[in-house]
């Protein structure tokens, strides 16, 4: 079996850190967890990723979050006081609009993640208006009775989603039953952590599904490389001389 050493860095004195820091060209962050929680910066990351940049290093911001769109995430970041530019954050939704725009996919996409992803794929292109109606106060079965499938949904896509509705996951499982549908889901995580408390992340979602339709999702964001774009095709990014830094 193939095995890899571990170095703990700061048991390593400070000029082999330096020789080892001096191979990295590129540094990737995630954010949540990593960078800032919620609205606070996590104490010292800021003054990290910036020294990163100083030196020269091509810094990223890679993310899952669905809820923010890009350039509200760069604003989020810059008003942190991370030093980024806006091509310096990569996030699912790019990931999953390029895999679209790939497959040539032509129908709706039923989103179950927050407005951001949603917003994203609008200005890909991709129409994610999709009309899920509500029990109005009727029992399940009546509202599965009486469910009306858009033929013209060709995709449901799972993401963080802190005000999804039963409705909505039934209709999601109700649209895979087709095999033709596509299932996909922005990340694997569980939860989210804060603090103590724990929030519902895309991968607990995408786990009821599975069960229920038999199906496994393709997961395009993090840590699927396709989220990284031109820039690993391209050559821009080498893996062997880039550091990611993650909480999971």
């Amino acid at each position: 079996m193939f095995k890899r050493s571990l170095s703990q860095l700061d048991k390593l004195p400070k000029s082999q850190v330096a020789e080892w820091l001096g191979g990295i060209d590129t540094i990737i962050c995630s954010t949540d967890g990593v960078l800032w929680q919620e609205n606070n910066p996590i104490e010292g990351s800021m003054e990290a990723f910036n020294a990163f940049t100083a030196k020269g290093k091509r810094s990223l911001m890679v993310t899952n979050d669905c809820c923010l769109t890009s350039s509200d995430l760069i604003q989020k970041a810059k008003c942190l006081g991370f030093k980024a530019q806006d091509q310096d954050i990569l996030s699912s939704a790019g990931s999953i609009s390029s895999y679209l725009i790939d497959r040539k996919f032509k129908k709706k996409v039923l989103v179950l993640g927050g407005n951001g992803i949603c917003k994203e794929l609008q200005k890909a292109g991709f129409c994610s208006v999709v009309n899920v109606q509500r029990p109005d106060g009727r029992n399940r079965f009546d509202f599965v009775m009486n469910l009306v499938l858009d033929p013209d949904v060709g995709a449901v896509l799972v993401g963080r989603d802190d005000s999804l509705e039963s409705n909505q996951l039934i209709a999601a499982c109700n649209y895979l039953q087709d095999p033709k549908v596509l299932f996909l889901a922005t990340c694997t995580d569980g939860f989210l952590a804060y603090g103590k408390r724990r929030i519902p992340d895309a991968g607990t979602v995408a786990a009821a599904i599975q069960v229920i339709v038999n199906r496994m999702p393709t997961i395009l964001g993090k840590p699927n490389p396709r989220i990284l774009g031109k820039l690993l095709e391209s050559g821009e990014i080498k893996p062997e001389r880039t550091l990611v830094i993650g909480n999971s």
